[in-house]
C-alpha cells in the first residue's frame, strides 16, 4: 500500500465503526502483554504500540528474553503474531472466528514456549464508560470478513504515521509517536519549552479512528490546559474547534474536500495540523518564542 493509495474515501468514513471496534479489541493483546511483561513507565507507554510501516501492523514493545519478541496485529487480516527483532514471524493466529479468550489462550501458550511466564497476561480493564462496548467483550468471535473496511482503517494509520513523523521533526519537544490502547489514537505530545513538570503546557496531535465524540476517523490538535473557548482562532483545512468535554481543533474525515485524491487530502490534513498547532501554542503561550516556529 503506497501513500497515494491511502485515505481515498472509497468507503464512507462513518461506516467504519464495526471494523474499527474489531481492531480496537484486537490490539488489546498488545497492551495486555506490555502491561504484564514490560517494565512499567510513568506514562503507561509500556502498554502502547507503534505503527510498523514495513509490516503494516501495530507492534508492541520488545519483550526481553533468550528470544526477544514483540506482539503484532496486522489489521487487514486481523492476524495476531509474535515477531522477532528482524520482523520475522515466530508464530501467528488469524483471529477470524476466534473469541478474545481463545486468542489470549493462544498468546499465553506461544509466549510460554519462549521460556517466559505468560500466566500473568490478562486483558486490561478500562472504565466501562470510556471504552467502547462490543459483543467481543462477552464471548463473540472476531469477524475479518470486511477486508475493505479494515484496509481503509489501516490506510488512516499509514498516513497518520507519516504526517506525525513530520510534526516530530518540526517540533524538537515532540514525543515519540504512540498508538494508545485505551482510545486507539495515534499521537505525539508536544511539550512547550517553558513548561514545568508540575504545570506542563502541552499540545496533543493525533488521529482517532473514531469514538463517542465522532463516529468516524478524525484528526485532532488539543492544547492543554484547555484554553478559554470565547475567542478561539480560525483554522485551515475546513477544520473547526471541538468544545464539549474537551477542547481541540478537529478535522473529521467527512470534511475532506469532495472528490479529492489522496495527495490533496493529505495536503489538507497537513495544512490543518500546521495551523492548529501554531494556534494552540499561541493560546497557551501568547508571547512564546515558539509563535513563529513550524
Amino acid at each position: 500500500m503506497t501513500m497515494l493509495e491511502t485515505m481515498t474515501g472509497k468507503i464512507n468514513p462513518q461506516e467504519l465503526t464495526q471494523s474499527r471496534l474489531q481492531l480496537h479489541y484486537a490490539v488489546q493483546y498488545i497492551a495486555a502483554t506490555g502491561a504484564a511483561l514490560v517494565e512499567p513507565l510513568p506514562d503507561d507507554s509500556h502498554t502502547s504500540m507503534i505503527w510498523n510501516p514495513v509490516l503494516e501492523a501495530f507492534v508492541g514493545a520488545t519483550i526481553r528474553g533468550d528470544q526477544p519478541f514483540q506482539i503484532a496485529i496486522k489489521p487487514v487480516s486481523l492476524t495476531l503474531s509474535l515477531i522477532d527483532p528482524q520482523n520475522n514471524t515466530i508464530a501467528s493466529l488469524p483471529l477470524h472466528g476466534k473469541t478474545m479468550l481463545e486468542g489470549l489462550d493462544w498468546l499465553q501458550q506461544e509466549i510460554s514456549k519462549l521460556g517466559i511466564d505468560a500466566n500473568k497476561i490478562v486483558l486490561l480493564d478500562f472504565p466501562s464508560d470510556d471504552f467502547p462496548a462490543h459483543p467481543l467483550a462477552h464471548g463473540a468471535s472476531f469477524d475479518a470478513s470486511q477486508e475493505g473496511e479494515l484496509r481503509e482503517l489501516a490506510s488512516y494509520y499509514i498516513t497518520a504515521h507519516r504526517l506525525l513523523q513530520a510534526m516530530v521533526t518540526t517540533y524538537e519537544n515532540a514525543s515519540a509517536i504512540y498508538i494508545w490502547p485505551h482510545h486507539f489514537d495515534i499521537a505525539t505530545l508536544i511539550t512547550l519549552p517553558s513548561s514545568k513538570n508540575e504545570n506542563s503546557l502541552t499540545v496533543g496531535v493525533g488521529l482517532s479512528p473514531g469514538d463517542t465524540s465522532y463516529q468516524e476517523p478524525y484528526w485532532y490538535v488539543s492544547p492543554y490546559p484547555y484554553p478559554d473557548i470565547a475567542n478561539l482562532p480560525s483554522l485551515d483545512g475546513q477544520a473547526f474547534w471541538h468544545t464539549q468535554y474537551w477542547v481541540g481543533a478537529v478535522l473529521p474525515a467527512s470534511q475532506f474536500t469532495k472528490n479529492a485524491n489522496a495527495e490533496t487530502q493529505q495536503q489538507q490534513v497537513a495544512a490543518f495540523l500546521h495551523s492548529a498547532v501554531k494556534a494552540s501554542i499561541a493560546l497557551l503561550q501568547p508571547k512564546s518564542a515558539w509563535e513563529n516556529s513550524g
